[in-house]
């Protein structure tokens, strides 16, 4: 019994440190996307239809006030988060692409941006996870298709209560009628 108290204790600490790396006094404002179009291979390059979607976030985001755009260590995020970075000076911090969110808590908090707007370039197998991470709970989040680019989400995170919502940005993506079982970091 003193054994299970024990570990029941743990994970409530657990659980309250992590809450407490995304819930700040302010308020967190986290724009989430997909990296754009790809070429195909291992760690590709975007096509000229990524590069323009990457200039189409740039646009959607330019007022934003964003503090750091959070890329992985694959090219096609680093692409498209250039415009911004380039044209509007945001500086982007590099954090591992996997499906716990454990290093992009950590690196958002390293970096300050807590109580802050940033932008998370992410694969379509690990923004679900990101926005659950995040806090939000009760509410939907959609699985992304292999061949879905134009979804920007938005998580607000005020007094611990985290928010989703989602926008579309950008030329239309095709849309495929079920959703297939998601790939490795598409």
């Amino acid at each position: 019994m003193k054994f299970l108290v024990l570990i029941l204790a743990c994970s409530l600490t657990q659980f309250w440190l992590t809450a407490q790396t995304v819930t700040p006094a302010g308020k967190t404002i986290i724009y989430l996307a997909r990296h754009a179009e790809k070429e195909k291979g291992d760690d590709p390059q975007l096509t000229d239809k990524g590069k323009q979607r990457a200039d189409d976030l740039m646009r959607t985001l330019k007022s934003k006030k964003l503090q750091h755009i959070y890329v992985t260590q694959y090219r096609r995020t680093q692409m498209t988060s250039d415009s911004m970075r380039i044209q509007l000076a945001i500086d982007t911090v590099h954090y591992l692409a996997d499906t716990t969110g454990n290093d992009l808590l950590e690196k958002i908090k390293a970096h300050n941006d807590v109580g802050k707007t940033i932008l998370v370039i992410g694969h379509s197998n690990t923004i679900p996870f990101i926005i659950k991470k995040l806090g939000v709970k009760n509410q939907s989040i959609p699985d992304i298709a292999d061949n879905e680019f134009d979804n920007l989400f938005i998580v607000k995170i005020k007094k611990g209560q985290a928010i989703l919502s989602t926008k579309k940005y950008g030329a239309i993506s095709a849309k495929i009628a079920t959703t297939p079982t998601m790939q490795p970091l598409q």
